[in-house]
């Protein structure tokens, strides 16, 4: 069989020859032109998903002011008292005698303290000491988280964030203040109405 597709062919064996050989030059290591590449598709290239857009942050009040009589009234939760300070390490920084107003002849004693940063004033009369004013810088003591906490339900109870809050009673009479900082109190001043 071989032999009868050789003479078929001689006549066109030259020109086969000559096809052969081009063929195998036109596919050597140094050109690839005739050579087809196949190879797996390639997903199209998507542009990057654009990122949803991000709610800005809510802007903080200028000045909040809730009635509460409770969050007024006890601020603290359960009030520190001179005692409880003074075992935590609270140092007297002054005491001042003051007159009673509603007994005569008996003298009384604004008494402060200092303790890690915060400062307490009390009236203290014989039965007993009255907070009459607290300014709380620190708020890592007990009662400075029982305070934040406070002052932070408040403000979400007003609405969101504010950059200076005030609660009072309803008589006006108890009065918190705290100013807040990158969402959180800084600074508090607790005013309980004493007479």
């Amino acid at each position: 069989m071989l032999s009868a597709l050789l003479l078929s062919a001689s006549k066109g064996l030259p020109a086969v020859l000559l096809y052969s050989a081009l063929g195998l030059l036109s596919c050597g290591p140094g050109d690839n032109s005739q050579v087809v590449a196949t190879s797996e598709p390639k997903p199209a290239k998507r542009p990057p998903a654009a990122k949803a857009p991000q709610r800005p942050a809510a802007t903080p009040k200028a000045v909040c002011t809730l009635t509460n009589d409770t969050l007024a009234g006890q601020p603290f939760g359960a009030e520190p008292t001179v005692a409880e300070l003074l075992r935590a390490g609270a140092k007297v920084s002054s005491r001042k005698p003051f007159a009673n107003l509603h007994v005569a002849g008996q003298t009384d004693t604004i008494l402060v303290l200092r303790h890690q940063g915060n400062q307490f004033e009390f009236y203290r009369t014989f039965e007993k000491d009255l907070l009459r004013l607290a300014i709380i810088t620190n708020f890592r003591p007990s009662y400075g988280q029982r305070l934040r906490f406070t002052l932070t339900e408040s403000a979400r109870q007003n609405g969101g964030p504010c950059n200076q809050l005030r609660i009072r009673d309803t008589e006006r009479a108890n009065n918190v203040s705290a100013t807040f900082t990158a969402g959180q109190p800084s600074v508090a001043h607790v005013q309980p109405y004493w007479d």
